[in-house]
């Protein structure tokens, strides 16, 4: 069972601000899709006449940089899901989490200098643990039974949407920081499901003596990638395409 870990009340605010502010500027807007005639090479973009292909992106600054490591107990990575279709009441919302996260973050004294790059592996995903659908609100009320959650896992992994065995890992690359230190923008290019697509993403960065912390969250769509959302009752009942993410990434020099 998902455990909630302890977040400090400094964070817990933080939070929530970066809701508010994402919410105010609008995730559809700032970050839910594709940088302007971006896709993935052989990919067309949305409303485009044919293929683009992504610039090749530079190699990640390490030399002379601060190398930090994610803490995959101190982290998460939150995917909310939402039914649709016509006969929508009978199907769920679903929250997906994981916490098994890896990767490395190369931090020089000015942020734009910065990079990471970090690895999903979808197998390590958590469908509607119970806590996690309580912390979502209303939208997700209601305990659905071990049958239940271990279902929609095997069709979420299963050929038909993330082809687990095919595409076992997601990869989250920075191609660009741009903004103040504490609230970057950060130009973002997620592989998933062999496609690859590049965002904006606004995220909040707290640096500590010995971690570092960045929240934040975007929207996206599943056919951006490739993948076709699951359908059930001659498409009666649906999972909608856009999907919501939010991130709370905790890292730590490789030193300590």
């Amino acid at each position: 069972m998902f455990k909630r870990r302890r977040i400090p009340a400094n964070l817990q605010a933080l939070r929530l601000l970066i809701a508010g502010a994402i919410l105010a500027v609008g995730l559809a807007g700032c970050a839910g899709g594709p940088s302007p005639g971006e896709s993935s090479p052989g990919e067309a973009s949305p409303g485009e006449p044919g293929p683009r292909t992504l610039a090749t992106a530079t190699p990640l600054p390490t030399e002379g940089a601060t190398e930090y490591r994610i803490l995959p107990e101190s982290s998460e990575l939150r995917l909310r899901v939402y039914r649709g279709g016509p006969l929508a009441d009978l199907g769920h919302n679903h929250v997906i989490v994981t916490s098994r996260i890896e990767g490395r973050l190369y931090l020089k004294p000015h942020l734009a200098d910065s990079g990471f790059k970090l690895r999903v592996p979808v197998d390590g995903f958590r469908v509607d643990p119970p806590q996690a659908r309580g912390q979502e609100g209303k939208d997700f009320e209601g305990r659905l039974s071990s049958e239940a959650r271990q279902a929609t896992r095997a069709n979420m992994l299963g050929p038909d949407v993330l082809d687990a065995k095919t595409y076992p890992t997601i990869t989250l690359r920075s191609l660009a920081m741009s903004g103040p230190p504490w609230y970057p923008r950060i130009t973002l290019r997620i592989t998933l499901h062999g496609v690859s697509r590049d965002y904006v993403v606004p995220t909040a960065i707290v640096r500590e003596p010995h971690r570092l912390t960045a929240i934040g969250g975007l929207h996206l769509r599943q056919s951006d990638f490739g993948i076709t959302p699951f359908t059930a009752l001659g498409g009666g009942l649906r999972v909608k395409d856009g999907v919501d993410i939010a991130f709370h990434f905790v890292a730590a020099p490789v030193a300590d």
